[in-house]
């Protein structure tokens, strides 16, 4: 839950907890706020830069099976036609991040990571909307991405979001597992 600047609060909605950072509940009304692991943190969205390769590349390694090593997060940040975003807490801890790159037309999700630590709050989902918002603006006609067929989550994170499954890519990871294809027109 985002409050517009100016809106006041709800009373009893947010609360301190330890480390001094503020946490605002999404709310009964909210079908995904069952239980206080379900809260939205205050993070700001950034460009992704040079300072954060190493914590980059330790998230990789708690979040994927097939992670990128911190080299890897170095040259994409220098490539052309990429985006990327980070999500840091107000300490500046990373908890989530997105490296896209531009096909003609297309935004490829090349990552789209939440830390352990974060999930369940709707961090991912900020950082999809943070792309479509991307794609839009520079008049981008598709959003592509691959997940793994077995990712129950994500996949139902990303239908939510109106992606649609576009096919297989079999023997896609390291592990030869299969990756399904999703994509998004923005047209529409």
């Amino acid at each position: 839950m985002e409050r517009r600047r100016g809106a006041s609060r709800p009373r009893g909605r947010g609360r301190r907890i330890a480390g001094g950072r503020t946490v605002v509940c999404r709310g009964a009304a909210d079908p995904h706020g069952q239980d206080p692991v379900n809260e939205m943190l205050r993070v700001s969205s950034r460009a992704a830069q040079r300072g954060d390769v190493r914590a980059l590349a330790a998230a990789e390694l708690e979040c994927f099976e097939d992670p990128w090593p911190g080299p890897y997060f170095a040259s994409e940040l220098l490539a052309p036609a990429r985006f990327h975003r980070v999500l840091v807490t107000p300490d500046g801890t990373l908890a989530a991040y997105l490296f896209t790159a531009w096909q003609y037309l297309d935004l490829h999700i090349l990552k789209v990571a939440t830390l352990a630590a974060y999930r369940r709050r709707g961090l991912g989902r900020k950082l999809m909307v943070v792309a479509e918002e991307h794609a839009r603006q520079v008049a981008g006609e598709t959003i592509t991405l691959e997940v793994r067929t077995t990712n129950a989550a994500a996949i139902e994170l990303y239908r939510s979001l109106g992606y649609e499954p576009a096919g297989i890519r079999p023997g896609y990871y390291s592990d030869l597992s299969d990756a399904l294809v999703m994509t998004k027109r923005l047209g529409e």
